[in-house]
């Protein structure tokens, strides 16, 4: 696929996200060029799991916090399941039950289950940039995912009468880690006439065996992370669910 050379805009442009299933969504919807629901998504929120809660099987691989920049390390907490599920849609741009155009594009109607899917979000309060860490699993290869990807770089869609639209470019990334990378920037804006909000996005996408790991930064007033803040984070990442 040709995209263009990394980073891109201060490899901060477009707004956007990786999927469950074999759709093509971004984070947290399994078709990656949905778009996002009426309301244009914003930064999840970094509710930790409640005491007592059931502990997903991908949670353990997430990075640490300490692992995440400055300005971040400090807010970066585990998401619930349900926290977790909300955010992925966020990051990807487009919640589940979304209508979209093209149709190939919709997301998966079914969230993953908890042993499926993990996030962990941190947020800098200078700017509010967030960055994100999702983790996976998957029944499909990153090469399948990038094409996904590729296929729906300008998608429209529409939930319970609010539209939005999303505009993807692929870029041209280096390995990390040794392992391949799909990254894209991601615009997504949501509502008609004024105000309208756009959010903007910069998403590194590897894959460990079944796990796909997703490095998400976005921003709704300004650029996301920069390439390399997204890029040692994604190596960490990486190298954690290598680890085990």
């Amino acid at each position: 696929m040709n995209g263009q050379a990394y980073p891109a805009e201060g490899a901060a442009a477009g707004s956007r996200a990786v999927p469950p299933t074999t759709s093509s969504a971004a984070p947290g919807t399994s078709a990656p060029g949905t778009t996002a629901p009426a309301t244009p998504t914003t930064p999840p929120q970094n509710a930790t799991s409640a005491p007592g809660a059931h502990a997903g099987a991908l949670d353990r691989l997430l990075p640490r916090p300490a692992a995440f920049p400055a300005g971040f390390a400090e807010s970066a907490a585990v998401l619930s399941h349900h926290n977790a599920v909300s955010a992925s849609e966020d990051l990807a741009g487009v919640q589940r039950g979304a209508r979209t155009r093209p149709v190939r594009c919709s997301p998966s109607a079914e969230p993953p289950q908890p042993d499926d899917l993990a996030v962990i979000s941190a947020t800098n309060a200078a700017d509010n940039t967030t960055m994100a860490v999702q983790l996976e699993r998957v029944p499909t290869d990153l090469a399948e995912f990038g094409e996904r990807i590729d296929g729906c770089t300008k998608v429209e869609s529409t939930r319970f009468g609010a539209q939005s639209a999303i505009t993807r470019t692929m870029l041209d990334v280096p390995d990390v880690a040794d392992h391949e990378v799909v990254a894209y920037v991601q615009r997504v804006s949501s509502g008609s006439g004024e105000p309208s909000i756009e959010q903007r996005s910069t998403t590194l996408a590897a894959q460990v065996d079944d796990v796909r790991i997703f490095v998400v930064g976005m921003n709704q007033h300004g650029r996301p992370p920069s390439a390399e803040d997204l890029s040692g984070l994604l190596a960490d990442a990486i190298d954690t669910v290598r680890a085990g």
